[in-house]
């Protein structure tokens, strides 16, 4: 029976695990460059949490600064792709979609960057598409 008071997730050698204890804030996929690059993916999907909710259960990520303002989650044991953290999002705590244990049961509300989607590519749904970054957050993400 699937758990509905938490969240949890972790990565492919179980090195790391985490838990949230309130329903997430935000789900988005997105297409830029930087994500595809982490994940190795045409695209990344993220789940937001609030931070005061989220626990580390057992080791936490390794965290590579990606840019000025976001550093980007991995296993160092296995390299598993966990999660991103942006400056002006410091009450939230990313997780990649894929790490969830019932990944279901987080929603996706829009997509980001499709302006670097890659062509072949696509996604059909009916989620709102933002060129760049999505009006829902802050960002000081830019093009690349």
């Amino acid at each position: 029976m699937p758990n509905t008071e938490h969240f949890e997730g972790g990565c492919l050698c179980g090195a790391i695990r985490y838990r949230a204890t309130s329903q997430p804030l935000r789900g988005v996929i997105c297409h830029c460059a930087m994500c595809r690059k982490h994940s190795g993916a045409p695209a990344l999907a993220f789940v937001h949490f609030a931070k005061a909710s989220f626990s580390w259960l057992r080791a936490e990520p390794a965290w590579y600064r990606s840019s000025s303002f976001a550093e980007r989650g991995f296993c160092p044991v296995c390299g598993s792709t966990l999660g991103m953290r942006e400056e002006v999002l410091a009450d939230r705590v990313q997780v990649c979609a894929g790490s969830l244990d019932e990944p279901d049961r987080a929603a996706i509300q829009d997509h980001v960057w499709t302006s670097s989607q890659v062509h072949w590519f696509d996604i059909r749904d009916e989620l709102p598409r933002f060129a760049e970054s999505s009006s829902a957050v802050p960002s000081k993400a830019k093009p690349q």
